[in-house]
């Protein structure tokens, strides 16, 4: 059975086995952390008691397990910043004696044979046929008595006497235990400065879900557009406009060229606040170093959680990941550069707006040193860092590790490193560089006038929503409304214990994802490696289910 097809079945209000209430959990999102969750579930608790306990998946986007974000019907020219090597569901478990699926490129190696090779940036929408697949194998593990997909949006979660009340489109039913997975609520765009964007034109229109939303019938052939925002949702955008109505990139060198289909708009004119664009990541043509080179900075970083609470970031934290990029760039037979190059280079980098020269050139820049044509240079160097050494960082930063004063520099310095370590890969930033090189695509800053009497048809905003600005008509805002839910006040972030509870629930609500971010830092991956409160949750939860028939816990 395809997921595109799994059933929904109706909501229980309560269940009873052999005159014994069932213990009930709802886990409402199932992009990749709800699947996440449910396979830890699962595989804690085990196949024998797994019958005793009802499970409901709430997932409005039609497959389970993949999301919105990777919705198998989205456009194929929309591409994973996150290579193919890296991707792997059931890595951490492989000798879990648990039913399991097969990593991405063994997976890929039987349906798309073509792009089971390491360093491919392959369709998101081929990752959700992954996820997808995973789900259908883990779903496998409940019997379909006690396990129920709901494909409805949840608008309000509550409390009382007699446990947690679930309100969504079409009734309201109640549970023992409640996960929230929600992740970006619905890829809804920001509407911070978005007044301030449109100068008094038409409202701006979400990028989101493309297919849809930048369809001819939305954003006609030939129009001028406006997309507020460069970072990878403008860049899905682009490629959506272009590409995806049959543009033809062809290849040349250094840059691919663009054939036109005359089906895309005139002009694409991208805008941001800093001007500051995404820097491509490398390829397989950059020859890595071996991971033994990063031990003595893991270790140096190993040893400030002695100082948890009172880390400086920059001081700190931050000149570790410098003397880093300076070593490798050292490594790979580069000038001899200093931390304090390093540090100035960043300092240039993230303190002033760009022109759309400046920012053209930084794109061509990255773009020749990831795919081998350009020695390695300083944000290379920086980038590389940044990732290898982020488990690290992971850890110090999150539950309060900063001192409280020093979250706003690791904030800024972050959203920095989205930009110059997560861009897209050089293939996408490959084919930016032709369409602003063919006057398809022009940069600019949103302070910046717009040109003399320029009036555009289509204004879309490709700024997504932050994890701190939740859904007006979703369970987080409601839950901070009645006081459930805290906020860690240096980052705003939702706080939880290191299982995923919310502390004062007695572990019947936990919270994963994107709503925490700040107090859990690197929730925007696919890798379970990174963190391991979903799998204390599980292991909490079997502890707390195991007598099931007995008595209610928590209330």
């Amino acid at each position: 059975m395809s997921i595109a097809n799994f059933p929904e079945a109706a909501v229980p209000q309560s269940r009873v086995d052999g005159g014994r209430e069932k213990v009930r959990l709802a886990i409402v999102g199932c992009g990749p952390r709800g699947l996440q969750c449910l396979e830890a579930f699962s595989r804690a608790v085990g196949e024998r008691r797994l019958h005793a306990i009802d499970v409901t998946v709430f997932e409005p986007a039609g497959s389970p397990g993949a999301g919105h974000i990777y919705d198998p019907q989205q456009p194929r020219e929309l591409l994973m910043n996150y290579a193919t090597q890296h991707i792997d569901f059931w890595q951490r478990y492989r000798q879990s004696p648990m039913a399991q699926s097969e990593s991405l490129i063994e997976w890929l190696d039987h349906r798309y044979p073509d792009l089971a090779t390491t360093d491919q940036y392959i369709p998101r929408a081929i990752v959700g046929e992954y996820l997808s697949d995973c789900f259908q194998t883990v779903s496998k593990r409940f019997a379909p008595s006690s396990f129920r997909v709901v494909r409805k949006r949840v608008r309000r979660v509550w409390r009382d006497g007699l446990g947690w009340h679930i309100e969504f489109n079409g009734g309201t039913t109640s549970f023992d235990y409640v996960v929230l997975a929600t992740g970006h609520e619905g890829l809804r765009p920001s509407l911070d400065g978005e007044s301030t964007f449109s100068h008094g034109r038409r409202k701006a229109r979400p990028v989101y879900p493309a297919k849809s939303q930048l369809s001819t019938g939305c954003v006609r052939a030939g129009a001028s557009v406006l997309i507020r925002g460069m970072g990878l949702t403008a860049i899905d955008a682009v490629l959506s406009l272009t590409e995806g109505r049959s543009g033809e990139f062809q290849a040349n060198d250094p840059l691919p060229r663009y054939i036109h289909c005359f089906n895309e708009p005139r002009l694409i004119d991208l805008r941001s606040r800093s001007g500051r664009p995404m820097l491509a990541k490398p390829t397989a043509k950059v020859e890595p170093i071996e991971d033994r080179f990063w031990e003595p900075f893991r270790r140096r970083l190993e040893d400030l959680q002695a100082c948890r609470g009172r880390i400086r970031f920059r001081s700190d934290l931050f000149t570790v990941v410098s003397d880093a990029a300076a070593e490798l760039l050292k490594r790979h037979g580069a000038n001899p550069v200093r931390e304090r190059d390093i540090s100035n280079w960043y300092r240039g980098w993230a303190r002033y707006r760009m022109d759309a020269q400046t920012a053209y050139d930084a794109m061509l820049q990255s773009h020749g040193v990831a795919t081998g044509r350009l020695p390695k240079d300083i944000p290379f160097a920086l980038g590389e860092s940044w990732r290898k050494l982020y488990p690290q960082v992971v850890t110090l930063v999150s539950y309060g590790g900063l001192a409280d004063d020093q979250y706003s520099s690791f904030r800024s310095v972050a959203s920095e490193m989205e930009r110059i370590a997560f861009g897209p890969p050089a293939k996408s930033i490959g084919k930016l560089l032709a369409l602003i090189s063919q006057g398809v695509v022009t940069l600019g800053q949103i302070a910046e006038p717009f040109p003399d009497g320029k009036d555009y048809d289509t204004i879309l905003n490709a700024v997504i929503a932050g994890p701190h600005d939740p859904s007006f008509a979703g369970p987080i805002a409601g839950l901070l409304d009645d006081g459930v839910l805290r906020r860690h006040g240096p980052t705003n972030a939702i706080v939880t214990d290191h299982e995923g509870f919310v502390p004062g629930t007695e572990c019947t609500l936990a919270i994963f994802g994107r709503a925490t971010e700040g107090w859990v830092v690197g929730n925007d991956t696919l890798s379970r490696a990174l963190h391991d409160q979903i799998d204390r949750w599980a292991s909490r939860m079997a502890v707390i289910t195991e007598s099931v028939g007995g008595a209610r816990y928590g209330f």
